[in-house]
């Protein structure tokens, strides 16, 4: 039984979901504090159920501009496709946090803003997930910094 991870990568947790086999329904699955968690849970899931892709929460500015959140959200991926043989994507969450935090304590927001971002790919009928555009400006930027 496959599913989707999706990751919410806070300034101080980093939100977890996961995708039911059927691919309709993302559930809030917790949090954890830092990368090398982030990474021992997807084993976890990939040896439970087979992970079919991850999907990191890509908060880009309302303009279309990237600030620091959505730089810190792609060297996460970079680093996620290093360690992973699942592919990982980006995909944009602008205000799953806001829509999110209707739900509870600090934890709650960032698993529930990862559930809200999972849905809305699977709502798009998992589409192929090529990288979004704008990603090669986000790396110049990245780099500059």
């Amino acid at each position: 039984m496959a599913v989707w991870v999706g990751v919410d990568p806070g300034e101080k947790r980093i939100g977890l979901a996961r995708g039911d086999a059927l691919g309709i329904l993302a559930t809030p699955r917790g949090v954890v504090p830092k990368k090398e968690d982030l990474l021992r849970w997807i084993q976890e899931m990939d040896e439970e159920y087979e992970v079919s892709g991850i999907m990191v929460g890509w908060p880009r500015n309302m303009d279309g501009s990237f600030g620091p959140m959505a730089l810190r959200s792609l060297k996460l991926v970079r680093w996620l496709r290093d360690q992973l043989s699942a592919p990982v994507f980006l995909w944009d969450e602008r205000l799953t946090t806001s829509q999110a935090q209707g739900y509870g304590g600090h934890a709650a927001i960032d698993e529930k803003a990862a559930a809200i971002l999972l849905q809305s790919y699977l709502d798009a009928g998992t589409p192929p997930a090529e990288d979004p555009p704008g990603l090669l400006e986000a790396e110049n930027e990245q780099d500059s910094a």
